[in-house]
């Protein structure tokens, strides 16, 4: 066993010692940082070409993130881990003495849980997150407002892990034996209830959506829709802009909730013709069921999971040293949380590499319908630009972390499907 305070010192020191490493490593020269291309990089006659200054400038700010991505998570498993062995056991013993029964305690329980972890992964969040975002100059918000997203954030995080908490601990008790195959069902639907919900509860919390103003590219979005056979009710623009430079754009949603949304930011930096390439890029995940293929996926993946849980829940060593009695004993949460992490870290390259084939699905979808890659490519070098994209990214990053084939890969394959057509 660790003590409380023995716990917590060693998991702030480790906070805060990583976030230190990744500031020191994420430093580049001012003149490194204000250098942009000018408007000629985007010349669609220079393919997937980066000049080697290009490449590095990318890199500077890029490269951190990787060293950022394995510190979090080694913080993260080192909290966890110190938590099984005392604190947290303790924290359980106070909750015991708040009435209201399991549901209230475990509740209580999370959202303690929940907001320690943010406070661990904090120092790291606001060096990637805030103050690296500024020095670059992407990040258009004040501390009050990052420090905003981040409590909100927390919110709306402790409201999904309590439902998850109540809905996992109210199956293991109703069906002690084959409460997994249950908890799959369960997850499952809870999964696509958050994608259903997400576009018109949550993500208002942090932006404000309003339709595309009537104009030529409302025309031409509508046009585009229609060739491609898809129900677009209407286009929104998020108010990006408050937050970041950064430009996006992304469909959410299920059914009656399915959203096509555009940051306010793509379309002031790009022309009406890249923008459409954007729009009929997202209108291909919406042809190809991405959406639903990622709940299926999803699905897959939680019933894999939750039969390595069953399995483990018979070991009974592990869930004693984890202080606990059991799965079913609220003490072993943050060995769940534990599981929960290792497993989507062992299953993350998978789902990277399905996202990125989606994503090459949409690109193809996209040149079929503007049938313009010299548009696309101009676009594809832009947003490499502008979002700062690693030009030249190591091969076990896009193989682990990548949700999209890098920039250079993307070019390649419009051009390729541009001279095939």
């Amino acid at each position: 066993m660790v003590g409380t305070a023995k716990a917590l010192t060693i998991i702030a020191v480790l906070a805060l010692v990583s976030a230190g490493v990744v500031a020191f490593v994420s430093r580049a020269p001012a003149s490194v940082r204000s250098h942009k291309p000018g408007a000629s990089a985007t010349d669609p006659s220079l393919g997937s070409s980066f000049t080697d200054e290009q490449v590095e400038r990318a890199a500077a700010f890029r490269g951190p993130s990787y060293l950022a991505f394995v510190l979090s998570t080694a913080v993260q498993i080192a909290a966890l881990l110190l938590l099984l062995r005392g604190p947290f056991t303790r924290l359980v013993s106070v909750a015991e003495r708040i009435p209201g029964g399991w549901p209230v305690r475990t509740v209580v329980i999370v959202i303690a849980l929940t907001a320690f972890m943010t406070l661990v992964g904090l120092p790291l969040a606001y060096v990637r997150g805030y103050a690296v975002q500024h020095a670059w100059g992407l990040s258009t918000q004040d501390l009050g407002g990052w420090m905003s997203d981040a409590v909100r954030s927390l919110l709306v995080g402790s409201v999904t892990t309590s439902v998850a908490a109540l809905a996992f601990y109210g199956l293991v008790r109703w069906q002690p034996r084959t409460w997994w195959i249950w908890g799959w069902a369960a997850f499952t639907l809870l999964s696509a209830l958050l994608v259903f919900i997400w576009p018109v509860v949550i993500a208002p919390l942090f932006n404000k959506f309003t339709p595309l103003d009537d104009g030529s590219l409302r025309s031409r979005v509508r046009e585009l829709a229609e060739d491609a056979d898809v129900d677009v009710d209407e286009v929104l623009v998020a108010d990006a802009s408050k937050r970041s430079t950064a430009e996006n754009a992304y469909v959410a949603g299920l059914g009656s909730t399915k959203q096509v949304v555009l940051y306010d930011t793509l379309l002031a930096a790009g022309d009406e013709d890249e923008t459409l390439f954007v729009v009929a890029h997202e209108l291909g995940h919406d042809v190809a069921n991405h959406v639903l293929k990622n709940l299926v996926i999803a699905s897959a993946g939680l019933l894999i999971g939750f039969a390595a849980l069953g399995w483990l829940s018979t070991r009974s060593g592990l869930w004693s040293w984890a202080g606990s009695t059991g799965i079913a004993d609220i003490r072993a949460l943050p060995l769940l949380l534990l599981f929960t992490m290792i497993a989507g870290l062992l299953l993350l390259p998978i789902q990277s590499t399905i996202s990125r084939s989606f994503e090459a699905q949409a690109d193809r979808t996209a040149i079929e319908l503007t049938n313009d890659p010299g548009t696309a490519v101009r676009a594809f070098r832009r947003l490499a630009f502008d979002n700062i994209a690693d030009l030249r990214p190591p091969r076990i990053a896009v193989w682990a972390l990548f949700s999209h084939p890098p920039i250079g890969d993307r070019i390649r394959a419009v051009l390729d499907q541009g001279r095939g057509s």
